[in-house]
Parts: structure tokens; sequence; C-alpha cells
């Protein structure tokens, strides 16, 4: 197992908005598989707020979606940023309120493209998924990457065939942290899966 790496997780608060219906966006495959997609990504790519939370009206820097994604912030973007990691774009996303009007706040969702194909399957106990994908995996027992495979230049990546995890390198994360970023946090590679 790769001590030198976590994983990035929402962490939840009192009141905080949860997005749904992520809409501009017609295929979603690509943007779980980590293709490159700035390049003609939709102007009008937008979250609405969850109408079964109305009065959860708190913005994080990080924001819960059942897409998946990574949203943020312009604020955790810029530090992001700041760090250079290479292979991650910022793709613009707007929020739309239970009013439905725009929010000010500009936010982004940061995606890793490339992933890497680092899981060891044999120590993660994983199970692929032999109907759809033979080259997906389904589920894993215990996440355990193989450090030899992980490039030195990447401190932020998908997994690759287990698109639902982003993976941070240790220090990068704790350069992060410093800041203090709401809706953020760092779960231990064999913490995962979560109960």
């Amino acid at each position: 197992m790769s001590s030198n790496h976590v994983m990035w997780r929402y962490k939840a608060a009192d009141g905080a908005v949860v997005l749904q219906d992520f809409v501009g966006v017609s295929e979603k495959y690509p943007l779980h598989d980590g293709q490159p997609l700035l390049a003609g990504f939709a102007t009008d790519a937008a979250f609405h707020m969850h109408p079964d939370f109305p009065n959860h009206l708190l913005l994080q820097d990080s924001v819960l979606n059942s897409d998946m994604c990574i949203v943020v912030s312009e604020r955790l973007k810029r530090a992001v940023e700041a760090l250079a990691p290479p292979r991650v774009e910022y793709l613009p996303v707007a929020i739309v309120d239970h009013k439905r009007r725009k929010v000010a706040e500009p936010f982004f969702i940061v995606h890793p493209t490339d992933p890497v194909d680092c899981i060891d399957r044999d120590a993660s106990g994983a199970e692929m998924d032999e109907i759809v994908d033979p080259d997906a995996i389904e589920s894993v027992q215990q996440m355990v990457l193989d450090p030899a495979r992980i490039p030195a230049d990447r401190p932020v990546f998908r997994l690759k065939g287990y698109w639902g995890v982003v993976v941070v390198r240790r220090d990068w994360a704790q350069a992060l942290a410093v800041e203090r970023f709401t809706g953020v946090r760092w779960l231990e590679l064999d913490q995962y899966p979560e109960p």
C-alpha cells in the first residue's frame, strides 16, 4: 500500500448545498473517464441545487454533487492551480439556486485527465465488470496502490478503471489543508471503502 497518497473526498457540513441535475453536458462518461474536455466544454454547463434540500444554502469550497465531480470554489481552484499539477483541467460550471438563479460566485470542476493504472488488483480484492467493461473495476475490498506505477510528476490523478476516486499525493494534500478549505477531507487509502 502506498502511504504517500490519500483520497480527495467531500466533507459534509450542516446546511451545505447539495447539487444534482448536471446540465449542458450531453455525455458524462468522458468526464468520469478522465478524457480531456476543456476545448469545447459547454459554456452553459450547470448544476442545480437539489430540491430535496431547500434550506441547504451554504456553499462550501468543495460542493457535494450526484455526479461525483470535484466541484470547487474559485479560491480552491486557484490554490490547486498554484501547485501546478500536470494533466488537470478546470472546467467552469454555474450553480443554479432553488429559485432558478445562477449564484454569483464562479465554480469549477477540478478534472484530472489521463487516469493512472496503479491499482494493485489482487491486493485490493478487485471485482471486475465482466458484463459492460471487462477493463473496469466494479468494486474493491480495500484500496492498494502500486507506488512503482505512479508517475512522480502526478500529484493528483484519477484511477484507471475505477473512476469514482481521485488520489492526491500526501504533501500536496497537506499544502491544501493549511488553507482550511471547507467541504474537503483527505481519506487514508486503508480506510477505503468507507462503511
